[in-house]
């Protein structure tokens, strides 16, 4: 096992979380590549925010190119909180992962939590009423292969949206994530995100 974080230097001198990057072998004597992200938030705007995202996707981007220079076929999972969806730019055009899945290539990356939303409607944060998926899971082709050792599918990306983890929505239909705080107000909850997980 072999983990390092990966620092995000922004030019403005601004500190945001690094990205955490796990290395280790399956029990079938394969690597697996893990990424764990937390991107910066909106806060301030998103058109402000928005540069930040970029620069942190284009960071991950270029560590995820160096690993396919060494092996077409490296298997590779990026998860986390990126605080964009699946169609914004930072995760589209700058990660560049895929939302299509007629055909994987190896080196390339594929966005699977976007088979989640807008095959079920599901999405894991609720702002101002409006749900939306922020929470990503994106692999490399190589994983959706079923011929290779280890595997995963478009439909093994999902989100947990167990009873337990919502609660009615006050101000808006439906339910949204039960929060450890509203507030300063301890509520008992879990979380104002709901989990992402991948089947392998």
């Amino acid at each position: 096992m072999y983990s390092k974080p990966i620092p995000i230097n922004f030019e403005d001198g601004r500190k945001t979380r690094d990205i955490l990057y796990v290395k280790g072998i399956t029990k079938r004597n394969d690597t697996l590549h893990i990424f764990v992200n937390h991107w910066p938030s909106k806060y301030g705007g998103t058109m402000e925010s928005e540069p930040r995202r970029w620069q942190t996707a284009e960071t991950l981007k270029s560590v995820t190119d160096s690993i396919f220079n060494t092996n077409l076929y490296a298997n590779i999972i990026i998860i986390g909180d990126l605080n964009d969806t699946p169609e914004d730019v930072s995760v589209r055009e700058k990660l560049k992962s895929h939302t299509s899945y007629h055909y994987f290539a190896s080196t390339e990356l594929y966005n699977l939590t976007y088979n989640a939303h807008y095959k079920y409607g599901l999405g894991t944060h609720k702002y101002q009423g409006e749900w939306s998926l922020i929470d990503n899971i994106i692999v490399s082709g190589a994983l959706l292969n079923k011929k290779n050792k280890i595997y995963t599918t478009v439909e093994d990306a999902k989100v947990f949206n167990a009873p337990f983890l919502l609660k009615k929505d006050e101000r808006n239909v439906g339910f949204q994530p039960f929060r450890t705080y509203m507030g300063f107000t301890y509520q008992g909850g879990f979380a104002d995100h709901l989990p992402v997980f991948l089947d392998l």
